[in-house]
């Protein structure tokens, strides 16, 4: 007789359970598509279409980014432990549902791997690009308190080869701020945080990216990328970016240095 009883209360268990991550994910209209390393959830609206075309875009950068910098990582993308990508009906939609910045087309959750976007973009391939970057990249060094210029600095290199070097094109304004004194003085820089960069106004934002992107580039050219690999191995375990510089490079003992260099080199 107790039977037909515990089957109910494990089906009214489950139902609530359905409806509690319903709830958390805001998604309780939606598809699933699972994928080695990711899960693909989409708003019903969605075509279905649409999906299987993020899923393919999704895994080949997530290999391309990790190859990019020999970002390897103890744990895999596998099983549970999957990130998740979640496809809202449209922009309206997805501001509303997740909170994200108004100027926004895509919003990362960088702990819990999930990434918040909407369908139909015709650049979504380096929005994602620039998202995943920044969760494989803070996933690698296995930290949340990164200087935000290096963090945002590394996902904007990745996103420009997505965009046919848009940022690169655009490297030729440093040399009128730097002769101008209007670009951000690195000690400044490095205490910028997500919140104080939502406040400035908007020209300060680019200014933020493009310098942000321009020191990255400037290390690659002036360096080389195995010497960059090394850099962020020592970040990695001295959890310190002056200390990464000066172990790594010769002449960039620290900030004031790397400023230095980067001035130099931009001024040639």
């Amino acid at each position: 007789m107790s039977k037909p009883v515990l089957t109910l209360k494990i089906s009214v268990f489950l139902a609530l359970l359905v409806i509690f991550n319903c709830s958390l994910s805001g998604f309780c209209d939606s598809r699933e598509l699972k994928s080695e390393h990711f899960i693909i959830n989409y708003d019903d609206s969605v075509q279905y279409s649409y999906a299987p075309g993020v899923k393919k875009t999704a895994e080949r950068l997530y290999r391309l980014i990790t190859q990019e910098f020999n970002l390897i990582r103890d744990k895999l993308w596998v099983w549970d432990n999957r990130a998740e990508i979640f496809i809202a009906s449209g922009r309206e939609d997805y501001l509303s549902r997740y909170g994200c910045s108004p100027w926004s087309t895509a919003c990362v959750n960088y702990r819990q791997k999930v990434i918040y976007t909407y369908p139909d973009q015709s650049d979504f391939e380096p929005i994602l690009a620039h998202e995943l970057t920044h969760i494989i990249f803070r996933e690698y060094l296995g930290r949340n308190n990164l200087p935000l210029w290096l963090d945002e600095g590394m996902a904007v290199y990745i996103e420009d080869k997505y965009r046919n070097g848009l940022y690169r094109k655009n490297l030729f304004i440093l040399k009128d701020l730097i002769k101008e004194d209007g670009y951000i003085d690195f000690r400044h820089l490095n205490e910028i945080t997500s919140s104080g960069l939502g406040g400035q106004p908007t020209d300060y934002a680019k200014i933020f990216y493009i310098q942000s992107y321009s020191i990255i580039y400037f290390i690659f050219q002036e360096y080389g990328k195995s010497n960059f690999s090394r850099f962020l191995w020592h970040l990695k375990n001295d959890k310190d970016v002056q200390s990464a510089l000066s172990r790594t490079y010769y002449y960039l003992t620290d900030l004031e240095a790397l400023e230095k260099r980067w001035k130099e080199f931009y001024l040639e």
